[in-house]
């Protein structure tokens, strides 16, 4: 497999279909919209008081997992490296 460039990658990218919200993703929007509309808390103030920890959880489609699985190891990196690194340089 080729390495792809930036734009290549950005056409697949944005060839991914858009995946609905399951019922995680809906509670913690839930938990957003009741923290900004809290009159004492600024979504600013939100923002800066969350924890971040570092971790995302991403859901994908398989063959795209499957892709940048390929493109990791082509790159002779692991997986997490490969991604952050694609989101770094974005």
């Amino acid at each position: 497999m080729a390495t792809l460039t930036h734009e290549q990658l950005q056409a697949k990218i944005a060839s991914v279909p858009e995946v609905a919200p399951d019922e995680i993703d809906l509670a913690m929007l839930a938990e957003i919209d009741a923290e900004k509309s809290d009159e004492y808390t600024s979504w600013e103030t939100v923002k800066a008081e969350r924890a971040y920890n570092g971790n995302i959880s991403l859901r994908i489609p398989k063959d795209l997992h499957r892709a940048l699985v390929g493109m990791a190891k082509e790159q002779g990196v692991s997986l997490n490296q490969y991604c952050l690194y694609k989101l770094a340089s974005g």
